[in-house]
């Protein structure tokens, strides 16, 4: 039975599915007598990023193409220059995106890769937060001191009173019935509140007694290089978990600095693009702040992922600085002429096509109807006109022009109808 997972439409799903890739893992890594949660958060971080990999590097390709076509996308901007009327900018925008569909250029997937991340960072969140709940042989160490509790009203009285004055802990339900539910509880110990438990309870008795059996396995379990407990927030005093945040400040600016956006010619794009290197410049600084508060583990997956993205993007721009640029450029546009064919023979239209249907589809609907206005006007005119003339001409009694006017007057009096 799981223990208090994260619920949502999203994060749910999201997180118990990492829960279990994350089980997996560790299963893995203690089969092969390697009992780490650290080891478990890097290798899952590895695997992530793996994941994340063919997005990078079709976004790198794409800015890469997009520096090789930028003269071409000059000629159009430079076309434009002087001319800032809504029309005029709306056709150097659809210039500018068919010369990058025609090349296959979508610079907008540079945002994927982030925004991926940061559902993963939450749901990790949840899984780093409440262990126990995801991953079963940790919940095991757990077992026989909630089980020790769960038969003792009075070590019962004194978790909860003990939770009640810990506001960290003070919104977990906690119930004497759902053994879980202690779990849950003892899952958000640190080395401090184990102590202070123990003194509640006089340091003695059976709960105590499962407490010192179970404690050295489930501190090794989240133990890590120089003695951190990734259970723990770091917090800003100056000890060894300090180093988690600060290794994820400065991984996340050189992961930043290495995966740069290029121009992309089109004002309204590249007026969004400058948006967002401001906030991929806060972002670090918000994150170094998240990471201090946080246990210790979401901080090192910060970290790792970090790391690995800015190597990851190292070792993309080497291959495309001696990657042959024509040959790859040639190659993306022969699959993008592919795709707008497979585009045009299903009907279906871009975003910007719909833009453009939408700003001038109706002016040229309204067309005819406004040459019929006008022709309709045109006609009243006239024979306004002419009635204004004829109105004092007498003519013959039986003559042809005598019976033209009798039945231009009926038109005239049946508005204009034939």
């Amino acid at each position: 039975m799981f223990l208090t997972q994260a619920d949502g439409l999203i994060m749910g799903p999201i997180s118990k599915l990492l829960g279990l890739l994350f089980s997996g893992i560790y299963e893995l890594s203690s089969n092969l007598g390697i009992v780490s949660i650290g080891l478990s958060i890097i290798i899952f971080t590895i695997v992530v990023r793996m994941c994340l990999l063919p997005s990078m590097f079709k976004q790198t390709r794409s800015s890469k193409i997009q520096q090789f076509i930028q003269p071409e996308i000059n000629k159009i901007n430079k076309k434009y220059r002087n001319k800032k009327d809504q029309e005029s900018m709306m056709k150097q925008q659809a210039e500018v995106k068919e010369i990058q569909s025609k090349y296959g250029v979508n610079l907008t997937g540079g945002c994927l890769v982030s925004i991926i991340q940061m559902p993963i960072f939450f749901a990790l969140y949840n899984v780093i937060q409440n262990i126990p709940a995801y991953v079963s042989k940790v919940k095991d160490l757990y077992l026989p001191i909630a089980n020790a509790i769960k038969s003792d009203s009075t070590a019962f009285q004194k978790l909860t009173e003990y939770k009640e004055s810990v506001k960290t802990l003070n919104v977990i339900n906690l119930n004497n019935s759902d053994t879980n539910t202690i779990i849950d509880v003892l899952a958000k110990f640190d080395n401090g509140s184990w102590e202070a438990y123990k003194d509640l309870l006089g340091n003695n008795g059976a709960v105590v007694d499962a407490i010192n059996s179970n404690m050295g396995q489930i501190t090794d379990v989240y133990s890590f290089i120089g003695g951190i407990n990734l259970a723990e927030a770091p917090g800003f005093a100056l000890t060894a978990a300090f180093i988690i945040p600060v290794l994820s400040l400065v991984f996340q600016y050189l992961s930043l600095n290495a995966t740069s956006m290029q121009s992309s010619g089109d004002p309204t794009a590249d007026a969004t693009m400058k948006s967002m290197k401001t906030m991929m410049k806060v972002f670090p600084l918000m994150t170094f702040f998240v990471t201090v508060n946080v246990p210790a583990g979401v901080g090192l997956y910060w970290a790792m992922g970090s790391l690995i993205s800015f190597v990851s993007s190292k070792s993309i721009h080497a291959y495309f600085k001696h990657a042959d640029m024509e040959k790859i450029v040639e190659k993306s546009k022969e699959k993008a002429a592919k795709k707008i064919e497979k585009r045009k023979a299903s009907g279906k239209k871009t975003f910007m096509e719909k833009m453009q249907e939408a700003a001038y589809g109706q002016q040229e609907n309204t067309t005819p109807s406004r040459n019929s206005v006008a022709s309709t006007s045109l006609k009243n005119y006239s024979s306004s006109t002419m009635k204004s003339q004829n109105s004092g001409v007498k003519y013959r009694e039986g003559s042809l022009a005598a019976k033209a006017n009798a039945l231009q007057k009926f038109n005239d009096n049946n508005g204009g109808k034939n």
